[in-house]
């Protein structure tokens, strides 16, 4: 009996609270109706901020460039050859480093992104770095001009050639600011289409038209030098220890013939014979040596065809073609978002002050 009565009480609790919500609801409605001037008048100012975004927002454009890397490398005669000659076994390769989602980290990263940025291009007629040409279009030089507190701001500069070594401390703070400045904003995207293959798609945006195409093109070529240099480092080193070595065996070589010519003509009478031992040795140097270094030669050729076999192919699928994508907030649309922008903030005040007052009445 008492859990009947229970239930009973907070049933009609509960029809009070709901009954109470829906003549505030009515209370709020005719309240704003009244107000309806002030909401109007707060909609059209900010539908005409938002057409005023509009209108002084720069376009951006992206650049789109998708590409695959194929492999070519493989266990050749590399693997034979570097166990005879005691040489590093590089037929595994370095693919562990560029698979998988590390070949996006590789591009997205700093050394690649400021290699591109320091890379030279032709814009506009002028041969100038890509970062020279993100300063000028970001006008960024005008706020240098007036920085009291980095004067050396005024010079900076990155020319053509200069060796990142010898960067100053300047250089680099404004070649790193910029790098966070594309990669945080996300204005550069790297991406598989699908992760069952291996095609990568690179998007970059920025307010140069221009500008977004030559990035991506110069990121694309210092991605794949990036990833031939690593990938065919040890195939190099071999080759230059092979090399080295065949110059050891051909000045020994070289030697042996000199000093066999040297040794004068000895005569055949048996008192002397003792005498041509010395030139038998030589000549059976030279003849060793000369086998030897023609052996070295043949397997050096080797491994110069084997490298250029293992050098990866970057296949361009698609690239990016003046004009390119054009992005820009229109005008209708951003009328549209200002306008009820300015009609949820002018509701939100009214019904903020409407409950203030309440509270201070002492109504609940």
């Amino acid at each position: 009996m008492n859990e009947d009565y229970k239930q009973n009480n907070y049933n009609k609790k509960n029809e009070i609270s709901f009954k109470e919500l829906l003549i505030k609801l009515k209370e709020w409605f005719h309240y704003l109706l009244g107000k309806w001037m002030i909401i109007l008048s707060f909609g059209l100012s900010g539908g005409v901020l938002g057409l005023l975004v509009s209108l002084n927002t720069d376009p951006r454009y992206t650049a789109q460039i998708s590409f695959a890397l194929i492999d070519n490398s493989g266990t050749s005669s590399l693997a034979s050859l570097a166990s005879t000659f005691g040489l590093a076994n590089f037929a595994s390769g370095d693919d562990g480093a560029f698979s998988g989602e590390n070949l996006l980290e590789i591009i997205r990263s700093r050394h690649t992104v400021e290699q591109t940025l320091l890379s030279p291009v032709n814009y506009k007629g002028k041969k100038k770095t890509l970062v020279e040409v993100y300063i000028d279009f970001n006008e960024m030089r005008k706020d240098w001009q007036n920085d009291k507190k980095y004067p050396e701001l005024r010079k900076l500069a990155y020319p053509i050639g200069q060796n990142r070594e010898t960067f100053t401390r300047t250089q680099d703070s404004v070649l790193y600011q910029i790098y966070n400045n594309i990669v945080l904003s996300e204005d550069l995207l790297v991406q598989r289409k699908d992760k069952k293959n291996g095609i990568v798609n690179i998007d970059f945006t920025s307010k140069n038209e221009l500008f977004s195409q030559l990035f991506v093109e110069k990121l694309m070529d210092v991605t794949y030098q990036f990833y031939m240099e690593t990938r065919t480092a040890q195939s190099r080193a071999n080759i230059k220890m092979m090399a080295v070595t065949a110059d050891s065996i051909k000045n020994l070589y070289e030697l042996s013939l000199n000093r066999s010519a040297s040794i004068s003509q000895i005569n055949i009478n048996s008192a002397y014979q003792m005498a041509a031992v010395p030139k038998i040795k030589q000549e059976a140097n030279a003849k060793l040596y000369g086998s030897v270094y023609a052996e070295i030669l043949k397997n050096l050729e080797t491994l110069k065809l084997d490298m250029a076999r293992q050098k990866p192919i970057m296949q361009i699928i698609d690239t990016s073609r003046l004009p390119l994508k054009k992005e820009r907030l229109g005008k209708a649309k951003s009328m549209i978002i200002g306008g009820f922008l300015g009609g949820i903030l002018i509701v939100s005040f009214l019904l903020g002050s409407l409950y203030i007052k309440s509270l201070l009445k002492g109504d609940k």
